[in-house]
């Protein structure tokens, strides 16, 4: 493939979908640092929304676990 000489820019497709909206981004090589910030910052901010995970008590879990039965071959 033949650019006349001139240099390629590599671009990349960022695609987001919230429900039925979609929305999609090219970002240069140029742009990928302030992009990812940027992307970093939103994602920081809509983060407050996430309720915590419940975790069992390890006693808990380890029974648990011994009771499924099924257990995984040792690695040599």
């Amino acid at each position: 493939m033949k650019t006349a000489e001139q240099p390629i820019e590599y671009r990349c497709l960022v695609r987001a979908t919230n429900g039925k909206k979609t929305i999609s981004t090219s970002v240069g090589a140029k742009d990928h640092q302030r992009f990812q910030a940027s992307y970093a910052t939103i994602l920081k901010a809509h983060m407050t929304a996430l309720k915590k995970r419940e975790r069992k008590d390890r006693k808990k879990a380890a029974e648990d676990k011994k009771e499924g039965g099924s257990k995984k071959p040792k690695r040599a």
